[in-house]
């Protein structure tokens, strides 16, 4: 698996599109299984031309989904062929998966049979007659949980995003898949309908499809979808996280902590909330690799927030949704600061950078924080909307596309908010009419001070004609 990464994967960048909706993952996906093909082309012409330099008469082709040995053999028992002849050219099967690791055994079974051939001592045994059962078509869930990684990361680079996938499939498989069933479309669909909820059922079916793929088995689940319909939520307004933010020292006095570093804790919470609450940063975003001395820096004139490339979205660089909040919450606090970095490089690997953003909602709870920590997100994208900002500045800002910003973040549009907005409306339209209005007015004024202006020209011209005389 490791040659594989180093060989397969070293120049391979992933795209850093993957914003949770169904076109980011397809991006992702089509530009990782364009380069593995453009790799496995590359090895096949090479393992090909290393069986004909050694006058092997075996050459490898992949076809449908597995790699085949194609070679002029006798002919099998009971075949005649139409010229006479006792030999024709064969494709043979050996159930070999079209992977780097089936390459590796093409490989080898293209060396054996050619010896066979070379030696004139070829029969036609259950094994090339593909009688033989294969592994894949009997393999268990539970047999096959123990491949999962392996088999994962032979079609994908590995990164943070992709352990952190990884993980969540691996509790998924224990959840909803591990069982001595052996694995064909029967099953997995069993294993799909036991789930009950829209939640469950999206990623019980996301995961089938991994194990579908994985296993070169053609199965639809689109008709075991479950239409989810999102729960009534609250989202924060600026008064509410104005007011919460205190709660984190509150809660500091009234626990009894002897550590100086447990004594602190509420300072690096009240910062990481409100990183959240004026960028609308995703809590991974604040404790994976943040741009500390970017924020800091006297040349960000713009008080931009840099967002490491190794995150969901990959690299951006975010404008504060308030800017007034960065003074009113101390966010460049030189301690604090401090104690983030910290943080930030406590984890070495992704289960312990989850541990720490399951930590900071953890302390949302303790403290009482009437919200949980990605209604902040939520709350910037709802203000976006009310101040006026364009969908697409506003989606670019928050690492997601349009697509994901109007499905996703409106749905909590409330009540209130829509009341905000019909006001602000109405009041706008107010102002236009009264300024419509005003501008006709002006322009009545006008016309009849031009009228006035001739009037009084004429009486002016009539004056010095009368004294010339």
């Amino acid at each position: 698996m490791d040659d594989i990464q180093d060989k397969v994967f070293i120049d391979f960048e992933v795209p850093a599109t993957s914003d949770g909706s169904y076109e980011g993952r397809k991006k992702i996906i089509e530009a990782t299984d364009k380069h593995l093909k453009m790799k496995f082309e590359q090895e096949l012409a090479e393992v090909n031309q290393r069986l004909k330099l050694s006058k092997t008469k075996v050459r490898l082709f992949c076809i449908g989904g597995s790699i085949q040995l194609r070679a002029t053999l006798p002919l099998k028992p009971g075949e005649t062929h139409k010229q006479g002849r006792a030999k024709k050219q064969y494709y043979i099967s050996l159930a070999i998966p079209a992977n780097f690791d089936g390459l590796k055994t093409a490989e080898e079974e293209g060396y054996e049979l050619g010896k066979l051939i070379a030696r004139k001592t070829f029969t036609w045994t259950d094994k090339y007659l593909g009688i033989r059962a294969t592994k894949d078509k009997c393999i268990t869930f539970n047999e096959f949980y123990h491949e999962f990684e392996k088999r994962y990361f032979q079609t994908r680079k590995r990164t943070i995003r992709s352990e952190n996938s990884l993980r969540s499939y691996k509790e998924w498989y224990r959840s909803y898949f591990l069982c001595d069933s052996i694995i064909n479309e029967s099953n997995i669909k069993l294993k799909v309908e036991s789930t009950k909820t829209a939640h469950a059922r999206k990623t019980s079916m996301q995961l089938a499809k991994v194990i579908c793929k994985m296993l070169n088995l053609t199965i639809t689940f689109e008709d075991l979808r479950i239409i989810y319909k999102p729960k009534a939520r609250s989202i924060p307004d600026d008064h509410t996280i104005i007011r919460s933010i205190e709660l984190f020292e509150e809660r500091s006095k009234k626990a009894k902590c002897t550590l100086e570093e447990s004594k602190n804790s509420w300072k690096l919470y009240k910062l990481i909330y409100s990183l959240l609450a004026i960028y609308g940063l995703r809590p991974r975003e604040v404790l994976n690799n943040p741009d500390l001395e970017w924020l800091m820096s006297s040349e960000n004139e713009y008080n931009t927030f840099k967002v490491h490339e190794s995150n969901k979205t990959g690299y951006r660089e975010v404008f504060p949704f308030v800017p007034e909040w960065i003074e009113l919450f101390d966010v460049k606090n030189k301690e604090t600061i401090k104690l983030l970095k910290k943080r930030s490089l406590s984890w070495k690997t992704s289960t312990e950078l989850k541990n720490r953003i399951k930590g900071i909602s953890n302390t949302f709870k303790i403290c009482n924080i009437p919200f949980v920590p990605y209604d902040l997100r939520h709350a910037c994208a709802i203000r976006a909307h009310l101040q006026g900002l364009p969908i697409k500045a506003a989606a670019d800002n928050l690492g997601h596309g349009v697509k994901i910003h109007t499905k996703t973040y409106q749905q909590w549009f409330g009540l209130e908010n829509r009341r905000k907005a019909f006001s602000q409306t109405f009041a706008d339209q107010y102002q236009l009419e009264r300024l419509e209005n005003e501008n006709i007015q002006l322009h009545k004024r006008v016309d009849e001070l031009e009228v006035e202006n001739a009037r009084l020209k004429q009486m002016l011209n009539s004056d010095n004609k009368v004294s010339c005389n």
